[in-house]
C-alpha cells in the first residue's frame, strides 16, 4: 500500500511516493544482476545484501518518484533472522550501508540513431533519514531508471525469504538459482562461482565446501526442493581439477506463487521441503530446521534426540503453549480463521504425507481435526448456498465424506463423533498407501 503526495510540478520535482506496506516480489533486472551487481557489490554485509533488495523492490516501476519507506517496517522485516538493536541504531546502520549503495556505479549501453552512448553513471541521486518519523527517502538517478522500470527480463523472488538467509554467500547464491527458478539447474564454472558469491580467493575448495557450500544448502533447502551440488571436474596438470559446481532442485511450475499463500501453508511445505530432501544428511536437515526457525545450531538435534518427538515435523516443545503443537507453526485455535482453501491445501498435503507413510500419531492427530475443519465448512456453504451451487472439493477425507454420506440432503441428521470417527477411519486407511506390503501404521483410534 502506497501513498501518493502532489508536488509543484511548475518546479519539476519528482513525485513523492510514502510506502506504508513494503511490496513483497524482488523484480530483478537479469542484466544488472549478471553483470554490474557482481562489481558494486563486492564487501558488502548480509544487511547491505538486505537493504539492497528492499529498495530495489521498492522502486520498480516507479519511474523518478521519490520513494519514502518507513524504518520500523524493515527492521521488522530483518528481525526475523537478525537483531539490529534500537530503531535508531538501525536507522544509523542504515545511514552507513546507504554511504555504499551511493558510489555503486553501473554501465549502460543505449542507442541514438546510427551511433553507440556508453554511460557510466551512479545507481542513486540521494538518499536521507528524516530522524523525526524515521523514515528512509531515496531516489533513483535519472540516468539508472532503465534497470528499474519497464524491464522485460527479470529475477523474481520472495523479499521475506532473501532477508530470511543468515549469509552474504547463501543471499547471493539465492538470487542466482532463482534467476533459473523454472528450470531446476544452474552451473557455474569454478571463478564465475568465486565472483558472484564474491568469495576470497585465498579459499581452497575444501574451505569453500564447509564455509559457503554446506551451509548454503542449509540455508536454502526450505526454498529450493530436493536442492542438491554436484562438483564438476575436468583434466589437470596432475589428474583431476575442479572447473564448477552444477545446482539442481525440483523446477517452479511458472505460475508458483511467490507470496500470498497462508503463512501455515508456506511453514508447512518448507518444513517439508527440508526434512524430505534426500542430499542432506540428518544432522544437515537438523542444522537446516533451525536455520529456518532461527534457532541456535544444535538445538533441533538435541531435542530430538531427548525427546523423540511424536511428530514428522520434530517440533521443539514451547513451554508457553501445550507440549505439543500443531503443525509445527501455529496453534490449532487459529484454525478457525483459515480459508477454505487453505484448509483444502492443508489437507491435501498432509493426506499425501500420510499416504507416504510418513505422518506420525500426532501429526495424524492434526489432520483429524483439520479434516473435521473442512468438513464443517463445506456443510456451511451448502447451508448458505441455494441446491447445487456448491460442489464440495472432492480430492480431500472432508470432501469425499460429503459426497458419500449425501449430506447435502440429510444436514440436520450428521452427528460430529460420527464424522469424526470416519476421518480417523479413512486416515488410517490410507496410512503408507503409496508403499505396498508395508503396514507401520501408529494406531489413532485412541485419540481425543
Amino acid at each position: 500500500m502506497e501513498k501518493r503526495v502532489a508536488v509543484n510540478h511548475e518546479e519539476d520535482k519528482p513525485e513523492i511516493i510514502i510506502k506504508d506496506k513494503l511490496n513483497k516480489v524482488s523484480k530483478v533486472d537479469n542484466s544488472l544482476l549478471n553483470g554490474d551487481f557482481t562489481n558494486f557489490s563486492k564487501g558488502w554485509t548480509a544487511f547491505d545484501l538486505d537493504w539492497w533488495n528492499v529498495i530495489e523492490t521498492q522502486v520498480i516501476d516507479q519511474h523518478t518518484s521519490t520513494i519514502k519507506i518507513p524504518i520500523d517496517k524493515v527492521k521488522e522485516l530483518f528481525s526475523s533472522s537478525r537483531r539490529h538493536g534500537s530503531l535508531k541504531q538501525f536507522a544509523r546502520a542504515t545511514n552507513d550501508t546507504f554511504s555504499k549503495f551511493l558510489a555503486s556505479q553501473v554501465r549502460i549501453e543505449r542507442q541514438e540513431g546510427n551511433r553507440t552512448i556508453y554511460v557510466n553513471t551512479n545507481i542513486f541521486d540521494q538518499s536521507y533519514i528524516d530522524d523525526k518519523d524515521l523514515t528512509f527517502v531515496v531516489q533513483v538517478k535519472k540516468s539508472a531508471l532503465p534497470y528499474f522500470n519497464d524491464i522485460s527480463n527479470w529475477t523474481r523472488f520472495a523479499l521475506e525469504q532473501a532477508t530470511s538467509l543468515h549469509s552474504t554467500y547463501s543471499k547471493r547464491l539465492f538470487m542466482y538459482l532463482k534467476q533459473w527458478r523454472t528450470v531446476g539447474k544452474r552451473t557455474f564454472s569454478r571463478d564465475e562461482f568465486t565472483k558472484k558469491l564474491d568469495i576470497p580467493k585465498t579459499y581452497q575448495p575444501g574451505n569453500i565446501d564447509q564455509r559457503i557450500i554446506k551451509p548454503a544448502l542449509e540455508d536454502l533447502a526450505p526454498y529450493f526442493f530436493n536442492l542438491n551440488v554436484t562438483k564438476n571436474y575436468g583434466k589437470g596438470k596432475r589428474g583431476r581439477k575442479l572447473i564448477g559446481y552444477t545446482f539442481t532442485w525440483k523446477p517452479e511450475g511458472k505460475s508458483t506463487k511467490d507470496v500470498g499463500r497462508s503463512k501455515i501453508l508456506d511453514e508447512t511445505t518448507h518444513m517439508y521441503s527440508i526434512l524430505h530432501n534426500p542430499n542432506l544428511s540428518l544432522k544437515s536437515k537438523f542444522r537446516a530446521v533451525d536455520r529456518y526457525r532461527n534457532l541456535k545450531l544444535g538445538t533441533t538435534q538435541k531435542y530430538y534426540e531427548e525427546q523423540h518427538p511424536n511428530s514428522y515435523f520434530i517440533d521443539p516443545e514451547d513451554t508457553k503453549r501445550s507440549p505439543r503443537s500443531m503443525l509445527h507453526r501455529a496453534d490449532l485455535e487459529g484454525l478457525q480463521a483459515y480459508t477454505i482453501d487453505t484448509l483444502i491445501n492443508l489437507c491435501i498435503f498432509y493426506e499425501r504425507l500420510n499416504k507416504e507413510g510418513e505422518l506420525k500419531a500426532d501429526d495424524m492427530a492434526d489432520l483429524v481435526v483439520i479434516e473435521k475443519r473442512l468438513f464443517d465448512q463445506h456443510v456451511k456453504n451448502i447451508e448458505k448456498y441455494p441446491a447445487d451451487a456448491y460442489e464440495p472439493e472432492k480430492r480431500t477425507i472432508a470432501g469425499s465424506l460429503i459426497n458419500n454420506l449425501d449430506v447435502k440432503d440429510h444436514l440436520k441428521d450428521y452427528k460430529s463423533d460420527s464424522i469424526v470417527g470416519e476421518i480417523r477411519r479413512y486416515i488410517e486407511q490410507e496410512f503408507a498407501e503409496f508403499k505396498q506390503g508395508q503396514d507401520n501404521r501408529p494406531g489413532i483410534h485412541d485419540l481425543d
